[in-house]
């Protein structure tokens, strides 16, 4: 059969003290998980939060920084996960204690724009369109 006798000894007593229970291999505790559900935890809850300063976005090496892991076991959750960081929307968080309620006003002039009146939206950056537009475009003279 080209198997050492030792092998089928061990085999044969096995079934004898266990009858069939004992030709099923027994438990074996095997290596020990090093990212578990813990460590997916910590990834998820970190990359919900605020990127550190300087950064639009979080990504897998910064992840791993912060949290002092692999790097390359974080992208190998984050591929698990099906969660693409390049995809995510950046953190625009205002410092304006005031922010809030000075949102809800203009939020409220895009949703109910008051009868004979234009609402001119300035925005410090033109190159993000921050709210899409309601009523289309308002043409001048000029039909700019």
């Amino acid at each position: 059969m080209g198997v050492a006798e030792i092998t089928v000894i061990k085999w044969r007593d096995r079934y004898k003290e266990n009858r069939i229970k004992g030709i099923y291999d027994k438990q074996r505790s095997g290596k020990p998980v090093t990212y578990g559900a813990e460590f997916r935890k910590k990834v998820l809850d970190l990359i919900s939060t605020q990127p550190p300063k300087g950064q639009a976005s979080w990504d897998g090496n910064t992840v791993a920084k912060e949290l002092k892991v692999s790097a390359d076991a974080v992208w190998r959750l984050l591929r698990k996960e099906g969660i693409c960081l390049s995809r995510q929307r950046t953190w625009c968080v205002s410092t304006d204690p005031e922010f809030a309620q000075k949102a809800a006003d203009v939020i409220g002039l895009y949703l109910d724009p008051p009868c004979n009146a234009i609402v001119i939206s300035v925005d410090e950056k033109p190159n993000i369109q921050a709210i899409e537009r309601t009523k289309g475009y308002v043409y001048t003279s000029s039909k700019k």
